[in-house]
């Protein structure tokens, strides 16, 4: 699998409502409360995932990271979603407008 070269390109507060928390893999999904955008989002090891509640509410702090669309990185996108419309008009449009790759850290955390 490749693994892209991600940079981070800012870092951001947004109020959260957790949706699931896989501790094992340090993972979680959340809806920004602003806008209603899920999120998926990578956690910091710093951050302890046993005491984080799913349904509640958080400041976070995130790290936005961004990297380029490769030949081998688009590829590897444009396979994985073959069998998922939704998501290859999103890989689709993304690309249309110029748009980079981003991913997303949880690096803190209050109630």
């Amino acid at each position: 699998m490749l693994r892209p070269d991600w940079k981070p390109v800012e870092t951001i507060e947004k109020k959260i409502r957790v949706t699931h928390v896989e501790a094992k893999d340090h993972h979680l999904d959340a809806v920004e409360l602003g806008s209603s955008y899920p999120m998926c989002l990578s956690v910091d090891p710093k951050i302890d995932l046993g005491k984080v509640k799913r349904a509640k509410i958080y400041q976070a702090t995130i790290r936005v990271y961004e990297t380029e669309f490769t030949p081998e990185l688009e590829r590897q996108v444009f396979e994985s979603a073959i069998k998922d419309p939704t998501r290859l008009h999103a890989l689709q449009s993304m690309k249309a407008q110029g748009l980079k790759p981003r991913k997303y850290e949880l690096i803190g955390l209050k109630h």
